[in-house]
């Protein structure tokens, strides 16, 4: 059962070396692999959809910080093992776009800027998948951690 998504023909070809090594560890050789091939065996798709679940998976472990930046706001994700943390970024202020603003009037624009976090409605790397196809895209821990500082010092007592 497709999990994710297949793995287009360009990224096969990329992973040529790794999918041998799986259709060993599956007990299918290059002679039988051939084969199947050219009676265009429904194993082959099903072996195909089981390389791309596994491959996509693994990628989906690795991803530990998703961001996306829309018009009214920034929201940054750090993706743990059982439970997601955001913080976002927007403002009350009517007109402003987060997609084109510089520094300087970022710097001069006030903020909201909140936290929370949640535990997984679903499994951590269908979660993650899905973010990824919706338009987050995959950021740093330098890049969470700038916007953790920013939540930290908006929460601080200001003294006069």
């Amino acid at each position: 059962m497709l999990k994710y998504r297949l793995l287009t023909d360009d990224e096969l070809k990329e992973l040529e070396h790794e999918f041998k090594q799986f259709l060993i560890v599956n007990e299918i050789y290059d002679e039988e692999w051939r084969k199947l091939n050219a009676e265009k065996s429904k194993k082959v798709d099903e072996l195909i959809i089981m390389f791309s679940n596994l491959v996509i998976e693994k990628s989906l472990k690795r991803i530990q910080y998703l961001e996306i930046a829309t018009s009214e706001g920034i929201n940054a994700y750090h993706c743990k093992d059982d439970e997601i943390e955001l913080i976002g970024i927007s403002t009350q202020q009517t007109g402003i776009n987060f997609l084109s603003l510089t520094p300087d009037e970022l710097s001069n624009t006030p903020l909201s800027i909140f936290m929370t976090s949640k535990k997984y409605e679903k499994e951590r790397e269908t979660t993650i998948f899905e973010m990824l196809n919706s338009g987050c895209g995959i950021i740093d821990e330098k890049r969470f951690g700038q916007l953790r500082l920013a939540y930290e010092y908006s929460t601080k007592p200001r003294q006069n």
